[in-house]
């Protein structure tokens, strides 16, 4: 039997980055990883921003918001349209975002099983958490009594998976009203600090972290964000 060696990928905790500045960020080591390199798990915040996935465009995808392009700007909320799969997404602070820039083939999945990894192990390390929830096969994403507490879109270009997923800890879950998220109307949305669930920010990530690696096969390094940002290509 082939013993498979573990996957070499960087981790970094990025804090809070605009949207538009994490994409470049992401698309810029996903090219890396193409090329041979290590993999990346990076978590972050965003500002208030709502994404929707390239299924949604047009008048598509402007039914999938519920507000108006002023009361968006009175809010301070951007809109995005992005590369992933998946409808509208909300992103703002309280909610931790994990971008996994990986190789599918290094990883020896395909796309279907490793969606299925990233929510078993979301579910997995809320778990440890003591946070009850489930997957639910018609709805992506992990489900709890109370709502959504984290959601799933990714996409895979040449091999290498980008994007991810969005664990609600602590957001202002107001801001979700302004959109029809991930396409379900009718289920609600939650989050940790609403399940009574508040845990340490360094805590939270190496916990997910561990999962992460866990559940992949990676051989996990932390790295600084300025690493990431110098290996992104960024200018100092």
């Amino acid at each position: 039997m082939e013993v498979l060696k573990p996957y070499p990928a960087l981790w970094s905790d990025l804090g809070l980055v605009e949207y538009g500045r994490a994409a470049r960020i992401m698309h810029a080591l996903a090219a890396r990883v193409g090329q041979g390199g290590p993999g990346y798990i990076l978590f972050l915040e965003h500002p208030p921003t709502i994404t929707l996935g390239y299924s949604l465009k047009g008048d598509e995808g402007r039914s999938a918001i519920r507000s108006t392009p002023a009361d968006l700007a009175a809010a301070g909320v951007t809109v995005a349209q992005v590369d992933r799969g998946g409808k509208a997404t909300y992103h703002g602070p309280g909610q931790i975002v994990c971008y996994p820039i990986l190789s599918l083939k290094e990883l020896r999945l395909g796309v279907k099983r490793y969606v299925g990894k990233l929510q078993q192990l979301a579910l997995d390390a809320l778990g440890e958490l003591g946070v009850e929830a489930a997957l639910d096969p018609l709805f992506p994403g992990v489900w709890t009594q109370a709502g959504k507490v984290a959601a799933v879109g990714i996409r895979v270009t040449d091999r290498v998976a980008t994007h991810g997923f969005a664990l609600n800890v602590d957001p202002d879950l107001s801001m979700f009203g302004h959109i029809v998220p991930c396409g379900i109307s009718d289920r609600p949305v939650t989050s940790l600090a609403a399940l009574g669930v508040r845990p340490e920010r360094a805590k939270l990530l190496g916990l997910l972290a561990r999962h992460m690696a866990e559940s992949l096969r990676l051989d996990l390094t932390a790295a600084t964000p300025e690493d990431i940002r110098a290996r992104a290509g960024e200018e100092k």
